[in-house]
């Protein structure tokens, strides 16, 4: 009694050092989070105490100021700097590792033990040899030991966790691939939305200087009195919302810039140079009809070839779920030496120093397991069907997509040669317009018009032109050809 009155005291010394775990969270629902030893002092509202706060980074990566970076080399950067290529790469060693720990299971495992200690037992005897009927033996005694274990067969259970765990692996690779592919397209798209809104910042800033200068000839007709307080309060009204929309235009490019930098993994406050695309030569059509880019798609994407190696895994995990029912068989060997010594009640010590070794075979045969295995079966099965439904989505959605960006390329090439004709014809008609209404032959309304509209066709070609560079990568993206920016010059 008193021995378990002592183990009492000790359960509940031990309780009483542990914390109330619930004083970890908020106390209500409505009042911030504070840590309790500082709960008192701390009244900032809902803010992170100073001490849970993440410790602040602010890296700064090596730009030349001075460069004129092109697409290939910002695509350079961002393949070192982004992190979801490092992400990626993780996770690719990771499935490596795993394929190496399931190949791991075919070798033996061996291992050192010991055991020792001291162990009092009392035996029954009879007691017309001890009074008592019984005597207490006092063992001490050490067994260090080498222990090896090796599973010798198990009707493919292993090779399925092998060959399962290599196309999970494939599927990560694929996958980093992948990754990549979708980098080079998102900073192809930013660097080329951002080059438009450089184009469009500069036809704001032109069509700033044609309303002065329509204000300009306004304001001289007006001194000659050949035009009215009203066409000088309009042309001043369009000065006005020229500066307005290169404002925009100015936010816009700035907008532009961080999407391009938060792509690149960079330090949003650097500030870099980018090379313009404006002067680059445009694809001139498609020589393919869309199904061969379909076909193409299908047979090099890296997200269908992902999707196509886990089927190959849940195949082999169905195998393995099925090799669970069939008995395996090992060997055990040991190599031990037993240093002993045992004591009856107050008699004398018996001492031992002997090597022992032992080889043992197992045979296992599961007969029953409550249905774990049956589930584990269907849980594989499930898997299986699972993962070729996958498949068939990305090859879905990979048909999809390069449907819709052959189509999308197609209409942004037509775009771009519609709106050249259009700045073609409106540069002409401004001039004109302004020019008659110099010479007094024209109107106001007509003049403004005019430069209204050339403004808008520049802002359009722009706007065709980066469309078409960017459509062009997306039907790259979409049919796995997207490797380099090098796919884009072809």
């Amino acid at each position: 009694m008193k021995r378990n009155m002592g183990w009492l005291v000790v359960w509940v010394g031990m309780s009483g050092c542990m914390s109330d775990t619930r004083t970890l969270a908020p106390v209500a629902p409505d009042q911030p989070w504070r840590l309790e030893e500082k709960a008192e002092s701390q009244k900032t509202g809902f803010a992170l105490p100073k001490e849970a706060a993440a410790p602040a980074s602010h890296p700064h990566n090596p730009i030349d100021p001075k460069r004129h970076y092109t697409l290939p080399e910002l695509i350079d950067l961002a393949q070192k700097n982004n992190p979801d290529t490092r992400i990626a790469w993780e996770t690719s060693k990771q499935a490596a590792a795993a394929a190496g720990l399931a190949q791991s299971a075919y070798l033996p495992e061996l291992s050192a033990q010991v055991l020792g200690g001291f162990e009092r037992t009392p035996l029954p005897i009879p007691k017309d040899l001890k009074p008592k009927g019984y005597f207490t033996a006092h063992t001490q005694e050490l067994l260090p030991s080498l222990v090896i274990k090796w599973l010798l067969f198990d009707f493919g259970r292993r090779d399925a966790q092998v060959e399962g765990a290599r196309a999970l692996s494939t599927a990560s690779n694929a996958a980093f691939t992948g990754k990549h592919q979708k980098l080079i397209f998102e900073v192809s798209k930013a660097y080329f939305m951002l080059d438009a809104t450089h184009a469009q910042l500069d036809v704001a800033a032109r069509a700033l200087k044609n309303a002065k200068l329509l204000q300009e000839a306004a304001s001289d007709k007006a001194k000659q009195g050949l035009a009215t307080t009203v066409e000088v309060a309009i042309a001043e009204r369009e000065v006005a919302q020229a500066q307005l929309d290169l404002e925009h235009a100015r936010a816009s490019d700035n907008e532009a810039y961080y999407a391009l930098m938060e792509t690149l993994g960079l330090n949003p406050t650097l500030r870099i140079q980018v090379e313009s695309a404006r002067g680059s030569d445009l694809p001139k059509g498609l020589e393919k009809d869309v199904d061969t880019y379909i076909t193409r798609a299908l047979s090099q994407r890296p997200d269908v070839a992902a999707a196509y190696a886990k089927v190959r895994a849940s195949e082999a995990g169905v195998k393995g779920a099925r090799a669970a029912y069939y008995p395996t068989l090992g060997a055990e060997a040991a190599l031990s030496q037993n240093m002993g010594t045992v004591k009856i009640d107050s008699g004398p010590s018996f001492h031992v120093n002997k090597p022992a070794s032992a080889l043992l075979f197992r045979v296992s045969m599961p007969l029953y397991d409550g249905g774990l295995r049956s589930y584990a079966m269907r849980i594989a099965r499930s898997k299986k069907k699972e993962a070729k439904a996958e498949l068939e989505k990305a090859q879905d959605q990979a048909i999809h997509q390069v449907a819709q960006a052959y189509d999308a390329f197609k209409s942004a090439l037509a775009s771009y040669q519609a709106a050249r004709a259009l700045v073609r014809a409106s540069d002409t008609a401004a001039r004109a317009a302004l020019d008659a209404y110099h010479q007094g032959v024209g109107t106001f309304t007509d003049s403004m018009t005019s430069q209204t509209k050339s403004t808008q066709a520049h802002a359009a070609e722009v706007h065709a032109h980066a469309m078409v560079l960017a459509s062009a990568a997306a039907l790259a993206f979409a049919t796995g050809d997207l490797t380099s920016i090098s796919a884009l010059e072809s």
